[in-house]
């Protein structure tokens, strides 16, 4: 009877000391805003509450303290699940689990579908790879600023991911790469193949070395040369490099003869040969990363790492980048379709750049003056959630976190964010 009523009293004070956190009500807003001024210092020591049960209705309690990590919560539409590895760490080899979020290598392994053959070029490949460590690392090392984007943009139009890897095998990721034959860019346009697939090059701009328009350009070019090919991914990656005129031609040819049609049968220009092997034999060992192949992938976070700005009037890059917080040279390294330094008059100039420095650009007084799109820079205050700020802005929820990529609803004091402006 004394062990229930001891167990008794300790339930009723743990219920009493942790209290779930309400939900929004839009009607009482200016009253939830005030009491959340008087917040107790130690308004942060509250039970943790699972983020899945109060989508759109965190209410921000304090700043995230310095080097601290936000608790890791799956997002059931787009994000993979933890990762457990074990480790070895202890004196005593007594094995530990260790939680680590997948970076890009990890989604983009879990997504890769196309089927690899065993086949002697490709073995030759994936040889060559794992033997010529520092090529590996250097490439993918140049992906990291990109590599997130390009995933999106090929995600979006629900194509093979591993066309994500296609620049990998075309410039290296160099988004300055300048071939022998006049292909320039991540994507390696030509000049013809450019300019027919909507990419400006004028004078002071190179649309093929524009990450956005090319990226753009080049899926485009992809989807035309599958429906072309009848569905066929091999052939359609062969025809990128090589040219569908000749693809068709090596085709009809081995029709001709009563012989298989397919990528390994046709006779191709050699580089063609081995260009999708490269290709093969790279998302392959990707795939089966860390396993069963030894490969020094440059760690990238699964998360992106530019944000588009739209600018719509002729500007010198150097002011967009004094606005951002960013040295010219930096703002140009993610934006080297600028040749002469300034953006395109009447044009729709997509600026890449982080996000933290696409905040600094939009709380510039002058940013609303050669900004297509314009959004407010709103503190987070204590007390504040995502339903008050989409209801005071009307707007959505879901789209303050699109624009500032939260992946749920928890948000902290101290904490940024950018609020679209809807009316303009």
């Amino acid at each position: 009877m004394i062990m229930r009523s001891i167990f008794l009293f300790l339930f009723i004070c743990f219920t009493i000391g942790c209290q779930s956190i309400p939900t929004v009500n839009q009607g009482d807003l200016s009253a939830q805003t005030a009491s959340a001024q008087s917040l107790p210092e130690d308004a942060d020591n509250q039970c943790e509450v699972d983020s899945r049960l109060f989508a759109g209705s965190f209410i921000a309690t304090g700043s995230r303290l310095p080097n601290s990590k936000p608790t890791l919560y799956i997002n059931e539409l787009t994000a993979s699940p933890a990762v457990l590895h074990p480790t070895f760490a202890t004196h005593d080899n007594t094995a530990q689990e260790e939680l680590q979020e997948p970076d890009m290598w990890d989604l983009l392994a879990g997504e890769l579908t196309m089927k690899v053959p065993n086949n002697r070029t490709i073995r030759y490949y994936k040889r060559w790879y794992v033997n010529n460590p520092y090529h590996v690392e250097k490439v993918t090392a140049r992906a990291e600023p990109f590599l997130y984007y390009i995933y999106q943009q090929v995600k979006a139009r629900n194509l093979p991911i591993e066309l994500v890897l296609l620049p990998f095998v075309e410039s290296s990721f160099d988004q300055f790469a300048y071939s022998h034959k006049g292909a320039a860019g991540l994507w390696q346009f030509t000049e013809p193949t450019g300019k027919t697939f909507g990419l400006d090059i004028i004078k002071g701009y190179d649309g093929r070395r524009d990450i956005v328009y090319s990226t753009e350009a080049a899926l485009d070019l992809l989807e035309y040369l599958y429906e072309k090919f009848d569905g066929d991914w091999l052939h359609a990656i062969a025809a990128y490099n090589t040219g569908g005129g000749r693809v068709r031609t090596a085709i009809k040819q081995n029709k001709k003869f009563g012989q298989s049609t397919d990528f390994w049968s046709l006779k191709l220009p050699k580089e063609t040969r081995h260009y999708v092997p490269k290709l093969l034999a790279m998302a392959d060992l990707v795939k089966h990363h860390g396993y069963r192949y030894d490969l020094p992938l440059h760690t990238i976070k699964a998360e992106p790492v530019l944000e588009e700005i739209t600018i719509s009037r002729r500007i010198k890059l150097g002011t967009v980048a004094a606005y951002s917080g960013l040295s010219s040279k930096e703002l140009y390294h993610y934006n080297p379709g600028y040749t002469a330094g300034y953006t395109r008059k009447n044009k729709d100039n997509k600026i890449l750049m982080p996000m933290k420095n696409k905040t600094l650009f939009f709380e510039h007084k002058n940013a609303r003056t050669y900004a297509k799109q314009t959004y407010d820079v709103y503190d987070i205050q204590a007390g504040d959630s995502l339903n008050q700020l989409a209801y005071i802005n009307n707007i959505s929820v879901d789209l303050i976190k699109q624009v500032n990529n939260l992946s749920d609803a928890t948000i902290f004091a101290g904490q940024k964010l950018l609020i679209p402006n809807v009316s303009e």
